[in-house]
């Protein structure tokens, strides 16, 4: 009976969240035709567009690789502080409270504080992404320190040894190959990240896509977008070829 509570009660949250979204497949099914003729309006693509349009993914997978390697790297001690087996109370709360807090806000939010601040272009873009993903890498970071084997670590405890060559010797041999795939996996989403940055004016493939769009020349935003698609593939394809070779 608890059960079956359970599920009429998820059944009536959901349909609750279903009207209140507004789902509904009749104006889908309007919307069909004026999806179309956007399509239609895309092709062919503007292929003279292609060099600009480079030049753009180029600065987008600048930013995704600048942000992350540095995200990567000042995630490092936070991973470790918000770790419950390895920092103390003191340390341990402030520090997930912080992570909390921070991953709270959306890269883009970010994007249009730190173009605010320092002006338009891929600057902001890199601040954007270094301050969301050392979060977002600090707490897959935790949760990989705290799932780690205790055996070795008590092993080179039990030797005698020093925090720092537990750490060396027992924590680190055990997280550092999922360190490093949490990075690529998160250098894949920050190439899409930085796309859509470059609609608020930190730099990117993004800026192309907003400007031709405005601008009505679809053909040219379709060249842009095959870029794109061309960029994220050969990207996706190289990072799970890595991460398949650490893990």
């Amino acid at each position: 009976m608890r059960r079956l509570a359970v599920g009429v009660v998820v059944l009536v949250v959901y349909a609750w969240f279903f009207a209140a979204t507004e789902v509904s497949l009749a104006r889908l099914v309007r919307g069909i035709p004026w999806m179309a003729d956007f399509l239609r309006r895309m092709f062919p693509p503007n292929l003279g567009v292609l060099g600009s349009a480079a030049v753009g993914a180029l600065q987008t997978l600048q930013i995704a690789v600048v942000g992350t390697t540095v995200a990567a790297l000042l995630a490092l001690p936070l991973g470790f502080l918000s770790a419950r087996n390895v920092a103390s109370r003191p340390l341990f709360y402030p520090a997930r409270a912080l992570l909390n807090l921070f991953r709270s806000i959306d890269t883009m939010v970010y994007a249009l504080f730190f173009v605010a601040a320092v002006g338009l272009g891929p600057f902001p873009g890199v601040l954007a992404v270094v301050t969301y993903t050392t979060m977002t890498l600090a707490k897959l970071y935790s949760e990989a320190i705290e799932g780690i084997e205790p055996g070795p670590v008590d092993a080179i405890a039990a030797t005698g040894a020093g925090r720092l060559q537990v750490l060396r010797f027992g924590i680190l041999p055990q997280v550092v190959p999922l360190f490093a795939s949490y990075v690529l996996y998160r250098l894949e989403t920050n190439i899409r990240a930085a796309t859509i940055l470059g609609f608020v004016g930190a730099g990117g493939i993004g800026f192309y896509i907003q400007t031709y769009l405005r601008m009505i020349n679809y053909p040219a935003a379709a060249a842009v977008l095959l870029v794109l698609v061309g960029m994220i593939m050969a990207v996706d394809f190289t990072s799970s070829r890595l991460r398949a070779r650490i893990v």
